[in-house]
């Protein structure tokens, strides 16, 4: 079985709320074999709804035919479907295979290296928006705020290297999230009102007031 702690420790999810078997049957009569970390991840958090529809968008077992592709299983879509992510479909008999973005469903670019970095950093994502306590606006960083927050607090070690042009995610906390797009734009989240305002203090310190 697949570890989603991380997931399950920044969403304080405590109990599993994913598909059944059989509704995750539509999916293999579409395209056969699915990877382990795929089954997995639609069985144990699949229904969650904070966690894979805050902000994009996880495609249910109903709504994969229409998202059918010659070479790849999409199985996340940005929320206007500016873009989709998907698995080539020649990976699908590896466990935790990577994971590729397409803004035309014409060409694919390499998103993250596996399939649960990428659930991960997806969650991340999602937390941005999710999480109880939030920065609610983006705020634009000089290179030293940037610098303070790469020394002083721990990377989250997941990412994007498509999306926006590349997301990083940092925190301290299990429940927590910094996230750095590549045009430097900050936003923060926790699950916990101790670690947010823990956050919030510690950045207004650099003038970054939300």
């Amino acid at each position: 079985m697949t570890d989603f702690s991380t997931i399950k420790k920044l969403f304080h999810i405590s109990q599993s709320n994913g598909f059944t078997d059989k509704e995750i049957e539509t999916i293999k009569n579409i395209f056969g074999n699915l990877p382990e970390v795929f089954v997995d991840y639609y069985a144990e958090l699949g229904k969650i709804q904070n966690l894979n529809h805050t902000q994009d968008l996880l495609i249910v077992p109903e709504r994969f035919q229409y998202y059918q592709h010659n070479d790849f299983l999409i199985f996340y879509s940005e929320n206007q479907r500016a873009c989709v992510w998907g698995i080539n479909k020649q990976d699908l008999l590896n466990a935790n295979p990577p994971v590729y973005i397409s803004y035309d469903q014409k060409t694919w670019l390499l998103e993250t290296e596996t399939l649960l970095e990428f659930f991960t950093a997806m969650a991340f994502l999602q937390a941005a928006f999710a999480l109880q306590f939030s920065s609610e606006s983006f705020k634009e960083l000089k290179q030293t705020e940037i610098d303070f927050i790469v020394e002083n607090y721990k990377n989250k070690n997941v990412a994007f290297k498509q999306w926006c042009e590349g997301i990083k995610f940092y925190g301290n906390y299990s429940d927590d999230v910094i996230i750095i797009m590549s045009n430097n734009q900050l936003f923060y989240s926790a699950n916990t009102e101790e670690h947010f305002c823990e956050m919030d203090e510690n950045l207004s310190k650099l003038g970054i007031e939300m």
